[in-house]
């Protein structure tokens, strides 16, 4: 049937697949006998292979999983490799007057007493014809008398079963009539020439039977051959071949249907495998059993199992869930995670919060996490605690079990295990487990003090080890000689670890009773029995086979399925070249990997090698990551990790797919074949991704060195940014273009990376097309000249799809948002309340910020990263300091009898001095490691001192406003209603200088003093003045005023400000404006406004950033130097040419399109800042922002638009509704409920047209 085979490859596979692809199916097929020549294998295995291959096709499959092909051939008819015991001896009882027989059967077939039962064994071929297997051209003679001689003793191997199995009398043979070689291979023909009788009679049984049983799915065909074959030239047979590829591809779409595999289904199967065969572990099992009993009805530390890698730990967890599970209520719930088992990807601890939060909602009726709390890291950590604590108070039993933390990616800074309740509510158990010598150890260590939480997974005895070996090989019906069991457990003595003895028992499984000892070789590590197992594989599949297919697995980051691994081996010319180096492929212009070479490395790997399940479909990985660590150490040399990376990148690409491509085999030239790889489109259907493109190619273009595809296809490509924003998330796409920047010495990757961060926090919600594309053009545009080759390319691609986009939309024309690589670098978001308070620490790398809600979160200004979340406050957090130490886990309790109004600590965190509402300074110096507070009192502008147990206050007539701290001169600068600032040098107790208070006795309302503290600069409620820090005679002074300038009284009150060194200083007001003031030049420039009272303004050491905080909810990171002017906003509008539609600029930061016939919405647009001024231009306007921007767009408006077209699609909003309800003691208690809603102008629940007009805004 090798025609039809060769149709049903070129024309209805293809088809298949891409309707497979367009539902998000994978369709493979897994042809064992397609490119593989008449001689069978030597060991016999191949059938087994065969069935086995047709079980995990039935297991996977969401359709069909077998097709049969049926002539008038039956077909090789091959031994049987194992023959029980005792139907071998009643089969040898029927021979007895045949001796030869006996002996022949005798030599072939030996008994296996490792076998339970026993077994006998067929010999491999090579046993007694040694050149079988020999392709080498100077042995053909033997290797072709070797066959020969095979063939002849293997049809007397079957006659002999035969007539022992049957004593039917033979059936009258018949003569074919046109010879036996033309019509052999399409019917059973003997040796003779003959027509093998017994296999025609077989055949028509079968027949038979499939007519009976399944005759609505039998296709049936019929063809008269041309000189004994089937000529696809003809117009008849043509047609033949035309019908059973037409009737495939209907009755394949006709049957499939889609599958769901859930990852907690998957997490649970896996945990039930690793536990069998645990033994050695009653003793660990029974202590956490007993922690978890003791800390039921308390509060608790999580408890942390650890350990050596490979000793065991993870099957210690699993079999912990097993044994909860039937000990635990009925409504409890218990979910495991096994994170070590998603190599060689390390998974994201927001992916594992969230899916474990999910699991939990469903389980306990509980509302599950919203898209807001699943985007945001701090939102999450959040809604993880609560559940814990809403589970809790419902008194339900929660068992959480996370595997491996330290495979954890370095996401959010998740080995330092912040995120980690170091508290546990009760009723809820946290087991934990790591590597002992691992990062995320070290951290747990410190978190956690006690030594009372921690379990250690030790080596197994030998006795331990026996145990497991025979409950090992009782599963797999298999025993060991007792020397052969001394020797596996010689070796596994020498380290304990379960993996070493698993490794082991995969090898000892293939041992025979009459296995020599010679060929037993088992290493004395773990390393050693991984390279004894590659070394045989080598000599069994080929050095090049094994080599490349375990190369492939190790380096795609979430496996491969079977069929791309079939692919890219068919693409690896090496492999090609080793699989044909002594005979010609079948077909030479159609050149592949034969897949029964791979199905039988899969079945000598098949506990080396595991599914796992991957959006739906099942990819083959590693069973362990030292595997992977093994195979990379062993085969993955630069030059092999180059090529096998470019292979794959092309692969993904669709580089070959319906080409030809080049290869030399050793016994032509060079030839060209077409390697039936399938197309690698984007989109397989609309809205349906290819999430393996996706995953897979950045990664293997970046590490192969492809850098120019790599900005064509990845950087440079708009649809490629935008669908895997869609399907993965902008982080993951910000995150491969960070990965190519630490390679790639490429000044586009970074300013496209820039503008998606900018972009972000609009794309973690709304995933519109349009969206995505216009803002990355009005960012972008202007750079498109200076960088035409990615840019330029990209910015045209935007504007391509713009101009065909089939609703109404704006384009633009120049860039008017925040381009990358200007002032503004970074907008964090995080907090829930508004920002009061936050600080920088340069040294350290962070930002501290707090809210009104006693939120603190703690940022890595390196990559921008929520690092660390403190949710123990239960008031406003008003004032915050970061310090430059290496942990921030420790705090000090430093008590006041009243609110704290002001604080401040020096750069060396020594001295803190905090001023509260009772007239009172406390300034606390901080010795060694504890804090131990010396302070000193001042009332009014007259000095006393008080004493209190030690410690000293300072006093002040009036209410402290604000404080502000020069470290390295060692003043203390307190600024009071009164207008005054006092000023205490910290080295001389007795002394004090004071700032009068101006003319108009307005009250301080804000202190900034240089990082150099050569100035101070102290802002009233009229004015602000500048004075120079000096030191006269080894005593400070403060000299003064040397400038200062007005404010107006229109104006909101400076709330915050910061002093740079070149005389420039940088303050936000109580409304939100932010500006920049040049003592130096007396000239001042806005920057961007924030929404409400700016309540943080910090500079960095040397002036070239400033924070800007303010009770909105977002924090500014500006870049002063150069800075760019901007101008006040006012409201405005402008019609088009043609006056069909006007456009509005909205103080909302919104541009807006009306048609003025109906007075309908048609497309709104978020700018980010008030438009001042409109003029019409063309079939669009020109525009001036309140930051300074030129905004330029045209407006295009398709001649029909669809009635569900909903112009208000982008636009979603946050709200929170605070209201009470009654408890049963008669109190109210408040309630928050947070909301996330879209605005829909469609229809309401009631069919009323929601749609707004002009007149609505």
């Amino acid at each position: 049937m090798s025609s039809e085979r060769k149709a049903l490859l070129e024309k209805a596979y293809p088809e298949v697949l891409s309707f497979c692809r367009s539902l998000g199916l994978v369709f493979e097929v897994v042809d064992l006998r397609w490119g593989i020549r008449n001689v069978p294998s030597g060991d016999h295995e191949s059938c087994e292979i065969f069935l086995w291959e047709i079980e995990r096709c039935k297991k996977i499959s969401a359709g069909p999983a077998f097709v049969a092909l049926l002539g008038n051939r039956y077909g090789h008819r091959a031994l049987p490799r194992l023959v029980p015991e005792k139907q071998f001896e009643v089969l040898l009882s029927k021979l007895s007057k045949n001796p030869e027989g006996t002996n022949q059967l005798n030599q072939w077939f030996l008994k296996d007493d490792n076998a339970d039962p026993p077994t006998y064994i067929l010999q491999p071929v090579t046993a007694h014809f040694p050149h079988y297997g020999d392709l080498q051209p100077e042995n053909r003679p033997q290797h072709d008398n070797n066959v020969s001689l095979w063939r002849s003793t293997e049809t007397q191997l079957l006659q002999l079963l035969r007539s022992a199995a049957t004593d039917a009398e033979a059936t009258p043979r018949q003569k074919v009539k046109d010879g036996p070689k033309r019509f052999a291979k399409y019917m059973d023909v003997a040796t003779n020439g003959l027509l093998d009788a017994e296999a025609q009679g077989l055949l028509a049984g079968l027949k038979s039977r499939l007519y009976a049983t399944s005759q609505k799915i039998l296709n049936l065909h019929s063809v008269e051959l041309t000189k004994g074959s089937i000529d696809p030239k003809r117009k008849e047979h043509a047609q033949y071949l035309d019908g059973i590829c037409e009737q495939f591809v209907s009755q394949m779409k006709s049957r499939i249907e889609a599958r769901m595999v859930e990852e907690v289904g998957w997490h649970i199967a896996m945990s039930e495998e690793l536990c069998r065969g645990l033994h050695g572990r009653e003793g660990l099992l029974g202590k956490l059993c007993l922690a978890m009993w003791e800390s039921t009805n308390i509060n608790h530390k999580p408890l942390v199992v650890h350990g050596a890698a490979g000793i065991g730990k993870t099957a210690v967890l699993c079999k912990l869930a097993q044994e909860m599970r039937g000990v635990l209520d009925t409504g409890s719930v218990v979910a495991i995670r096994l994170l070590s088992a998603r190599h060689p990807q390390r998974l994201d601890v927001d992916y594992v919060l969230y899916s474990i939060c999910l699991q939990i909602c469903l389980a306990c009726g509980l509302s599950p996490p919203s898209p807001l709390t699943a985007n945001t890291h701090l939102e999450l950590l959040r809604f993880f605690r609560n559940i814990l604590a809403e589970v809790s108070q419902q008194g339900n039993t929660l068992l959480i079990i996370l595997d491996a933390l330290d495979q954890l990616s370095d996401q959010h800074h998740a080995h330092k295990l912040r995120w980690l309740p170091a508290d546990v509510p009760p009723n809820i158990h946290l087991v934990v487990s790591m590597d002992t010598n691992s990062e995320a150890f070290a951290n747990i260590r410190l978190k956690l003090e006690t030594l009372e939480s921690f379990f250690e997974v030790e080596r197994l005895s030998r006795e331990e080890g026996k145990h497991i070996m025979e409950s090992s090989l009782r599963v797999s019906q298999r025993m060991l000689t007792p020397e052969q069991s001394n020797t596996v457990l010689q070796s596994f003595e020498a380290t304990g670890c379960p993996l070493h003895l698993r490794l082991i028992l995969s090898a000892a499984k293939r041992w025979t009773s009459f296995t020599p000892p010679t060929e037993i070789h088992l290493g004395a590590s773990t390393q050693e029995v991984m390279s004894q197992l590659f070394l045989m594989l080598e000599e069994k599949h080929g050095k090049e086979l094994v080599g490349s297919a375990l190369s492939y697995i190790a380096l795609a980051r979430e496996g491969l399925l079977e069929a791309e691994l079939r692919d890219v081996l068919s693409l690896d010319d090496d492999v090609i070249r080793e699989v044909y180096k002594f005979s010609l492929p079948p077909t030479p212009s159609l050149i592949r990997l034969p897949p029964l070479l791979w199905a039988r490395l899969r079945w000598d790997m098949k506990d080396q090698l595991e599914e796992r399940w991957v959006g739906g479909i099942a990819a083959i990985t590693f069973s362990s990551r030292h595997l992977v660590e093994a195979v990379s150490t062993r085969y993955l040399t630069t030059a092999r990790r180059g090529r096998s990376l470019k292979i794959l990148a092309e692969y993904f690409m669709g580089r070959w797919s319906g080409k030809l491509k080049p290869v030399a085999l050793p016994s032509l030239s060079l030839l060209l074949s077409d390697r039936k790889v399938p197309p690698q489109p984007l989109w397989f259907a609309p809205g349906l991704a290819n999430i393996r493109k996706l995953q897979e190619l950045p990664y293997h273009l970046l590490h192969a060195g492809l850098w120019e595809e790599l900005r064509q296809e990845i950087i440079g490509s708009a649809e490629w940014l935008y669908c895997k924003s869609r399907v993965c998330g902008v982080s993951s796409v910000i995150h491969d273009l960070d990965q190519c920047s630490q390679y790639m010495d490429c000044t586009e990757t970074t300013l496209i990376r820039d503008a998606l961060v900018l972009i972000k926090p609009s794309l973690d919600f709304l995933h519109d097309m349009s969206l995505f594309y216009t803002e990355l053009l009005a960012r972008l545009s202007s750079l498109a000249t200076a960088f035409p080759s990615v840019i330029g390319q990209l910015c045209s691609q935007c504007s391509e799809w713009l101009l065909t986009c089939p609703e109404p939309i704006l384009i633009p024309k120049c860039s008017f948002l925040q381009q990358p690589g200007g002032a503004l670098q970074h907008t964090l978001s995080g907090l829930q309340g508004g920002v009061l308070c936050m600080d920088i620490s340069v040294e350290a790398g962070l930002l501290v910020a707090g809210s009104d809600d006693g939120g603190v979160a703690v940022w890595s200004l390196r990559d921008q990263q929520l690092i660390h979340t403190l949710l123990g406050h239960t008031g406003q957090s008003e004032v915050i300091k970061c310090e430059s130490s290496n942990s921030l886990d420790r705090f000090l309790d430093l008590h006041h009898d009243d609110d704290v109004l002001s604080a401040c600590i020096s750069s060396d965190c020594r001295v803190l001095a905090s001023g509260t509402a009772d007239h009172l300074i406390q300034v606390r110096g901080r010795q060694s490691s504890r804090a131990r507070a010396t302070c000193r009192t001042v009332q009014g502008e007259r000095e006393d001192t008080l004493q209190e147990g030690g410690d000293t206050k300072l006093v002040t007539g009036n209410e402290v406003c604000c404080l502000e701290l020069a470290q390295h001169k060692r003043l203390l600068l307190c600024g009071l209603i009164s207008g005054t600032v006092l000023i205490y040098p910290l080295a001389m107790t007795q002394e004090t200088l004071c700032i009068p208070p101006p003319e108009s006795l307005s009250r301080v309302l804000c202190l900034a003093v240089t990082s150099k503290e050569r100035h101070v600069a102290v802002a009233y409620e009229d004015s602000v003045r500048l004075f120079e820090i000096t030191n006269r005679d080894n005593f400070p002074t403060v000299e003064g005023p040397l400038q200062s300038f007005p404010l107006s009284l229109l104006h909101g009150q400076i709330s915050s400000m910061a002093l740079l060194c070149d005389r420039r200083l940088l303050y936000g007001t109580s409304c939100g404006e932010v500006k920049l003031y040049d003592f130096s030049s007396d000239s001042s420039s806005d920057l961007e406004s924030h929404r409400s009272r700016v309540t943080c303004v910090t500079a960095s050491n040397c002036g070239s950033h400033a924070l800007v905080g303010s009770e909105d909810a977002v924090q500014r990171l500006w870049a002063l130097s150069p800075l760019g002017f901007f101008f006040e906003g006012v409201l405005s509008a402008a019609f088009s040419d043609t006056g069909q539609f006007v456009f509005t600029g909205s103080q909302d930061r919104t541009v807006k399109v009306w048609d003025v016939a109906t007075g309908n919405l048609l497309y709104v647009q978020y700018v980010y800042s008030p438009v001042i001024r409109m003029l019409t231009f063309k079939n669009g306007f020109v525009a001036l922002s309140q930051q300074g921007y030129i905004i330029k767009e045209v407006f295009r408006c398709p001649d029909h638009i669809s009635p569900d077209y909903n112009p208000l699609r982008n636009v979603k909003a946050q709200y929170r509704v605070t209201s009470r309800e009654k408890s049963q003691g008669g109190q109210q208690s408040p309630v928050s409920v947070y909301c996330l809603i879209s605005m829909d102008t469609k229809t309401n629940k009631t069919n009323q047209r929601l749609a707004p007009s002009l007149d609505d805004f």
